[in-house]
């Protein structure tokens, strides 16, 4: 199973000068987790757009560079309003959505709803009209209708935005499950403390091109530490003063200390 490759990558949306993503190259194995992450407007959400497959052919714009990609992508938004079809009055017949659209017969289609269900803990929401739901729960309704398709690769634009401490750890925790079976899995979040335990790798995007990359340490420097793009942990340590490199996590600064 391939992952996804972008190989000097230049987008620009209608109508601007600027370009959006400059010269980004990027690979992205299969089973891997690669975590963007950057300011408002460094290019994330236009690279999941661009490796979906939806930028330039549905937003418009220019794109200059090579993309290949794995096979099916499925895209999860940060607002799960505007994904949602509109079609269904039920939970279990949106997560089915998707399935039914891509021709599968109903056997198939009932042997991935209802693990999808299951895995983002909404089984018991099955029956819900999805109009009914809180923001939370629809993102995680959003979310199983995607990882029910089955998709080779998996683009999460802040996944965890909508939903609360529990359904984040969730969501976290079925991203590794999924790269564990040999999905390749994009996301750009904010969440930079949970970074650390679900990424492979990071990557730093600033006004559109790739600033660094390597292992989630990559929050612990100084450089993503002063962009504000450090763990909360390094943060701190930073701030009182103490020398580099700073913690990761909280069991790093342990370690540190002692």
């Amino acid at each position: 199973m391939s992952g996804l490759t972008l190989d000097g990558v230049t987008f620009r949306y209608p109508a601007t000068e600027r370009p959006a993503l400059r010269e980004v190259s990027l690979e992205v194995a299969a089973g891997e987790v690669v975590a963007l992450v950057g300011a408002a407007g460094a290019g994330a959400s236009t690279l999941l757009l661009v490796a979906a497959d939806l930028a330039p052919r549905v937003v418009g714009g220019t794109l200059t560079g090579r993309v290949q990609r794995p096979g099916r992508a499925g895209l999860v938004l940060p607002t799960p309003w505007t994904q949602v079809s509109g079609m269904a009055f039920t939970v279990w017949d949106e997560v089915a959505f998707g399935p039914a659209n891509l021709g599968w017969p109903r056997e198939e289609i009932v042997r991935h709803v209802e693990p999808a269900l299951a895995q983002l803990g909404i089984a018991h929401l099955a029956p819900r009209d999805p109009a009914t739901l809180s923001g939370g729960e629809l993102q995680r309704v959003v979310i199983a209708g995607i990882v029910a398709m089955d998709p080779t690769l998996l683009l999460l634009d802040e996944p965890a935005a909508e939903l609360d401490p529990e359904g984040a750890r969730l969501v976290w925790r079925l991203v590794r499950a999924l790269a564990a079976r040999g999905k390749a899995v994009v996301v750009a979040t904010s969440d930079l403390d949970a970074v650390p335990d679900v990424a492979d790798r990071v990557v730093w995007l600033a006004e559109g091109r790739v600033a660094a990359a390597g292992p989630p340490a990559v929050l612990a420097e100084e450089a993503t530490c002063a962009a504000g793009l450090g763990t909360a942990v390094a943060g701190v340590w930073r701030a009182a003063g103490l020398p580099p490199p700073y913690p990761l996590t909280v069991a790093d600064a342990v370690r540190a200390w002692r």
